[in-house]
């Protein structure tokens, strides 16, 4: 029994040691990434035709805006 659960905690150990250190090669793996937002020309643009269609104007008070992905710039 003794035999049993000390293999049991070196088994544990072992696969918490094996976790840790796969951690750090999938950070180098990736690229960091930033996100930033910023107004969404497409649709401002397809609103303000349909507008001028219409005869009326839109006044953007708060423009719509979408999200960005950019990639950060290495620093290697």
């Amino acid at each position: 029994m003794k035999r049993l659960s000390l293999l049991c905690c070196a088994l544990v150990l072992a696969a918490l040691s094996t976790g840790c250190a796969s951690t750090q090669s999938a950070m180098h793996d990736k690229p960091l990434m930033q996100r930033d937002t910023e107004v969404d020309k497409v649709y401002v643009t397809y609103v303000d035709n349909v507008a001028k269609q219409r005869g009326t104007r839109v006044f953007w008070v708060n423009p719509p805006k979408r999200t960005v992905v950019k990639p950060i710039a290495s620093t290697n």
